[in-house]
């Protein structure tokens, strides 16, 4: 059972799964998922709503999981393993955990958590907050993580961030030896895949395709665009339930599929380097105790490589951020995605923006009827 952590590596992995599927399972290793990642029964059982409709995920998609996991294992004496995958699993309750351990046999059970140092995970789940609507700079979110531990901002991050709480939660259910802490190698991204081979029991490189996706993160441009564009999103009457509706996703795809070249990385602020080392370490001995099996070099997570300060903000940087956020706003009131609440001139009335929108829309199905019907 791989539970994460979130940004470190999850993507990669569930990608590596699942196009190795097949080679996988002819070793016996059954990767127990329904396309790459099969999210709704990791939410289920965290207790985890839905983004873009509010509503809990029913406990049927955990059982139905569940019943796949069996099907794949069927006794204690079969000789078959199964994989299951989701970085929303590290999120889970003492009470999540229990069920897990119940309904999956904890006597079968091995959890498999991957970490990375805070310097760079951080950086990531702020990234991930912006994808979702999040209106806050760096440093603020932060701040509020740092200094406000008991804000919705801050129990959500260190619920998933805390790897030593973690670690103890499975490991006081299951045992410590059946709770592998792997530490990555940023220097052989490829190490993750030989060490999940190792642990799972297959030949040695023997799943070779590459993964298809692995979740990059956004540049220090890009960063302070969605950023600029989700304030100017909300100013203008936006809301939450709207951003997720018609927004959300949006920069996955872009990083995923439009996106050319290497961008440049963002670095950790230097002045949160001394806060966030203190932490590293406080979670680094917390792993020891817990008793948990450790993969790799535990001292790649207590000295990381932090960088130096992201780029000086200039004012014409400050303009060029201000352009291509309007520019991208424009695009979603154009689309019909954004609704201001004044009009703003140069658009078009909202009713002219409908009727347009209407029409494309019967355009598209008319033109898929045509294409359907051709001999």
């Amino acid at each position: 059972m791989h539970i994460g952590a979130p940004k470190c590596g999850s993507t990669a992995l569930q990608s590596w799964l699942d196009i190795n599927r097949a080679t996988l399972a002819a070793q016996g290793v059954h990767y127990v998922s329904e396309g790459a990642h099969w999210i709704a029964p990791a939410k289920a059982l965290v207790g985890v709503s839905d983004r873009v409709s509010g509503k809990p995920v029913p406990m049927r998609e955990w059982e139905r999981l569940v019943a796949a996991v069996r099907k794949a294992t069927p006794d204690s004496g079969s000789t078959a393993r199964a994989i299951i995958s989701s970085e929303w699993y590290a999120g889970a309750s003492d009470d999540a955990v229990e069920r897990a351990v119940r309904d999956l046999d904890g006597s079968r059970m091995r959890v498999l958590l991957f970490v990375r140092p805070l310097s760079s995970t951080l950086i990531s789940a702020w990234q991930q907050a912006l994808k979702l609507g999040g209106k806050q700079s760096l440093q603020e979110w932060l701040t509020t993580i740092f200094d406000e531990p008991t804000s919705p901002t801050a129990e959500r991050a260190w619920g998933k961030h805390r790897y030593d709480l973690i670690a103890a939660r499975w490991a006081k259910r299951i045992g410590g030896d059946r709770v592998s802490i792997v530490v990555l190698d940023p220097t052989n991204p490829e190490s993750l895949f030989r060490t999940v081979e190792e642990i799972v029991g297959v030949a040695p490189g023997s799943a070779s395709a590459a993964p298809s996706r692995t979740n990059q993160s956004l540049s220090p441009f890009e960063s302070d665009v969605l950023l600029a564009l989700n304030k100017e999103f909300y100013v203008r009457g936006g809301t939450l339930r709207g951003y997720r509706q018609g927004v959300l996703r949006t920069f996955d795809g872009y990083v995923d599929s439009v996106r050319t070249g290497t961008p440049e990385k963002l670095r950790f602020p230097q002045s949160w380097e001394p806060r966030v080392a203190a932490l590293n370490e406080e979670i680094a001995v917390g792993i020891e105790r817990s008793g948990a099996q450790i993969v790799g070099d535990l001292t790649r997570f207590r000295t990381s490589n932090t960088h130096r300060d992201a780029v000086a903000e200039t004012a014409t940087r400050s303009a060029e951020v201000a352009s291509a956020a309007g520019m991208l706003y424009s695009l979603l009131v154009t689309t019909g995605i954004a609704q201001p609440t004044k009009p703003l001139p140069g658009f078009g009335s909202q009713r002219d923006r409908t009727v347009a929108q209407i029409q494309r829309v019967l355009h598209s199905i008319r033109a898929g009827f045509s294409r359907r019907l051709r001999p």
